[in-house]
């Protein structure tokens, strides 16, 4: 891959611009900004230029989220390629992963503010999704996988998800209304409402979007004893309730145009197991967590008509609160642990971003160059409360994080047979904990480069080729967490250490790939394919591997678990991780009926990882279980009459047996399965503005569980679904 760096070293001079995102400000303010990648749902008007850009995309519309009646995004980007949601047995729920990279490996952007996922290394430090919005205000959903540190920031190894919401002008061009909304679906007890009023002129456009869900107790197919497929209906134990509160305006004037976003939510999730694992589900003890977060944006696009400027700034304030509360009992034949304790943390985020684009032509090509800058501030605090010993605690304590990125882009078009994009990016950050001032700052910097091309040789067919850098620092949780307790016997202790000298993650990422486009044929009216390879190797891959060890002279040595004194379960650098796959899409469209597919495969493995029944360090190369399975997506949608549309999705997923050896001897492969939605829309011609829709989930009340996920928990059974949307 040096080979490549030198490559993209050259390619650099080359022009190279962002693909053009959800977010662009379209020329008619009256219509919905234009769809301008792979989009999965009906009409797809601008899907092909997929193909002109080297990277895997796909966009998932309004339309396609309000046909299958999505309560929670993670009900639709899972029906996208290499994308796996884990921990998800309970809505609000999950962690999204992204080519089996999680965390914050992957760059969740909602209206240009960053939602982390909270982790301190493999593990997450919430239950609720970060994700968890309320579906039905938003615009689109665009998804980049695979790492690529200049285009999508710090950290995005996995890839990114960029989530737009809906404003004044997306409701129907120049005037008022009201949209109320509701719906329920029975498998999850789950009711949702909402109301939207929204105003827009030539000039001005605003929208409050208000929302409540509620989630009970979840039907599940449970496994009998014989393993069947099918069996008893049992119920998991479910209290989630979320109210989300956004405020958009954007105001266009002879200075610019100026956009506000405010958004607060408060999810709650009860009624969960002791530290959200089934295994605890007999004791009398249980878990609550209450995530509220608040963001404020503030945005400016300035764009006298000069090919030298076209400016974009945007400064954004976050915080978010996470409180869990544990209480009860587990009781253990000789003896009973109690639990009150509440754990807290705050995070405060502050965010500023510059850009501004120069566009030139000459000759037969066009080029446009974006310079950028950007800085991010993290205080981070945690408090943690035991009730019962009157005792007061942290994990992590008080740390701030500072990040600073620039760089340039550039984009080319040459005639019509070849684009060009290079780029490079610089990031520095900087990390310190009030609570072990001893150690200092953990600070580092890092280019990350970028090149790609696309050749065009016939109308119908494209050939692309990518290559990425990325780099992702330490978060201030993998850095700074001190913890320790009895465990497995008396003369054993378990630890977390604060790890101030784990290095950066660096990664590189080659993708080739080719895609096919042929419109107005005797077969149909329109037919895009494509097809890409990936091969992704991380180095100094963070990750929270056990490590058994003994003092002697004071000093740590391996040890085997009989000689073993401490287990450290701390974040700490591993070798490499490996990941590699291939990703299709599909599109079909003839007359008024579409049709998607997609096809996943991602294969990843680990080296340098201590073992942890014989306290060494491995330099075997073993699979990573963190990869999503094998699988097939395929949607269609059908405009069966003017006023009725009928749609469906069927999931085909592989069985899971790609594991370590240690969790095949514990059986903790799973098993393939397969999902077949069934929606139906009904817009009445007598009334225009009233939406109704059915759904059919799971038809075949299949019981399954998807990986990863540890606990092997079963999903949903069959879920009946309604909603009704009216627009005043």
């Amino acid at each position: 891959m040096n080979k490549l760096a030198s490559f993209c070293l050259i390619l650099s001079v080359v022009p190279y611009s962002y693909a053009e995102t959800v977010e662009a400000k379209p020329k008619n303010k009256n219509e919905n900004d234009p769809e301008v990648i792979v989009v999965i749902g009906t009409k797809l008007d601008m899907q092909q230029q997929t193909l002109e850009v080297p990277r895997s995309m796909t966009v998932i519309t309004d339309k396609y989220i309000e046909d299958t009646q999505a309560q929670e995004l993670t009900d639709v980007i899972k029906q996208t390629p290499s994308i796996s949601v884990s921990n998800n047995d309970r809505p609000l729920m999950g962690e999204i992963l992204i080519r089996g990279f999680g965390n914050e490996r992957v760059n969740l952007i909602v209206d240009g503010v960053n939602y982390q996922q909270y982790s301190d290394g493999s593990s997450t430090s919430t239950y609720v999704s970060p994700l968890d919005l309320d579906p039905s205000i938003v615009k689109a959903v665009e998804i980049t996988r695979g790492a690529d540190g200049v285009t999508q920031g710090s950290g995005a190894i996995g890839g990114q998800i960029r989530v737009v919401s809906k404003g004044g002008w997306d409701y129907g061009g120049v005037g008022s209304g009201v949209l109320v909304r509701g719906g329920y679906a029975d498998a999850k007890n789950a009711h949702h409402y909402g109301v939207t009023a929204f105003h827009s002129n030539d000039d001005l456009a605003l929208a409050l979007h208000v929302n409540k869900r509620h989630f009970g107790n979840i039907e599940i197919n449970k496994k009998d004893g014989d393993g069947s497929d099918r069996g008893q209906t049992a119920e998991i134990k479910n209290n989630g309730d979320t109210e989300d509160f956004r405020l958009k305006a954007n105001l266009d004037t002879d200075y610019g145009r100026f956009d506000s976003n405010t958004f607060y939510t408060e999810s709650t999730i009860g009624d969960l197991p002791f530290r959200n694992q089934s295994r605890w589900d007999t004791h009398p003890i249980s878990e609550q967590e209450t995530a509220k977060r608040f963001s404020q944006t503030f945005s400016h696009q300035f764009d006298p008509s000069s090919d030298f400027i076209n400016l974009n700034s945007r400064f954004y304030y976050q915080q978010y609160k996470k409180e869990r509360l544990q209480s009860g009992d587990i009781i253990f034949p000789n003896k009973t642990y109690s639990f009150d304790n509440i754990e807290n943390f705050t995070d405060e985020t502050y965010g500023l971003s510059l850009e501004n684009s120069i566009v030139n032509d000459w000759q037969n090509v066009t080029s446009e160059s974006i310079i950028f800058a950007s800085w991010e501030q993290q205080k981070f605090e945690d408090d943690n409360h035991d009730n019962l010993a009157q005792k007061d605690s942290q994990l992590y304590g008080k740390s701030r994080g500072d990040t600073f990125a620039g760089g340039v882009l550039n984009n080319s078009h040459w005639q019509t047979w070849l684009s060009t994009e290079a780029g490079v990016r610089y990031d520095h950050y900087r990390r310190s904990s009030d609570n072990y001032s001893e150690y200092g700052n953990n600070e580092d910097g890092e280019f990350s480069l970028n090149a790609g091309v696309t050749l065009r040789p016939t109308q119908w067919l494209r050939l692309y080729a990518r290559y990425n850098q990325g780099f992702r620092g330490p978060n201030i949780r993998e850095l700074y967490k001190s913890d320790n307790w009895a465990c497995h016997r008396p003369t054993k202790n378990c630890y977390l250490e604060p790890q101030p000298d784990l290095k950066a993650e660096r990664s590189e990422n080659v993708e080739i790939g080719l895609g096919l486009i042929f419109e107005d044929m005797t077969w149909g009216d329109k037919f895009v394919f494509k097809l890409n390879g990936f091969d992704t190797e991380v180095k100094d891959f963070i990750d929270s591997a056990p490590f058994m060890y003994k003092l002697v002279d004071n000093k740590k040595v391996f040890a085997t678990p009989e000689q073993a004194t401490h287990r450290d379960y701390s974040s700490k650098n591993i070798s490499k991780l490996y990941s590699k796959g291939i990703e299709a899409e599909l599109s079909y469209q003839i007359a008024k009926f579409d049709l998607f597919a997609n096809y996943s495969r991602v294969r990843m493995d680990v080296q340098g990882v201590p073992n942890f029944y014989l306290g060494t360090i491995s330099d075997e190369t073993e699979p990573y279980d963190r990869a999503p399975q094998d699988k097939i997506n395929l949607g269609f949608s059908w405009q069966v009459l003017e006023e009725l549309r009928v749609s469906g999705v069927s999931s085909y997923a592989m069985d899971m047996d790609r594991l370590p050896e240690w969790q095949l001897e514990r059986e903790m492969n799973v098993e393939g399965y397969q999902l077949h939605n069934l929606y139906l829309t009904y817009n009445p011609l007598y009334l225009d503005d009233l939406d109704i829709r059915f759904g059919i989930e799971n038809l075949t009340d299949e019981t399954y569980s998807v990986w990863p996920d540890d606990d092997g928990a079963t999903l949903p059974g069959r879920n009946y679904k309604v909603s009704l949307n009216y627009q005043f």
